[in-house]
């Protein structure tokens, strides 16, 4: 009897077929990568764009609570009858009886 030796210094697949579905299937999934890249990337771009819209709306909405703070404050110093007389003389330019309004004339800028 023989003895047969199964050791193959040749590693390369003996079928075409082999290495064409390889071939194939490293393109498939290159394209795939390629696909999710550019998807990521994209979502990224977006993620950003929305993290500065909310950014800026947050600092609007900060602006419109220090408003809204001011405002409430009034109403609630409209309530004193000394406020608003001192509103009224100061906007309207009313004097009580007995008083003389004097007009001080603003300055010209050159």
């Amino acid at each position: 009897m023989r003895a047969v030796s199964i050791t193959s210094n040749n590693t390369k697949p003996n079928n075409k077929g082999s290495f064409r579905r390889r071939r194939l299937v490293l393109i498939v999934l290159a394209c795939f990568m390629s696909w999710a890249g550019v998807t990521l990337w994209n979502q990224v771009s977006k993620l950003g764009a929305k993290d500065e819209r909310l950014s800026a709306l947050q600092q609007e909405l900060d602006e419109t609570r220090k408003i809204n703070e001011a405002t409430k404050r009034e109403i609630v110093r409209l309530n004193d009858p000394e406020y608003v007389e001192q509103k009224i003389r100061k906007e309207l330019h009313y004097v009580k009886q007995g008083e003389t309004l004097f007009y001080v004339p603003k300055e010209l800028k050159k």
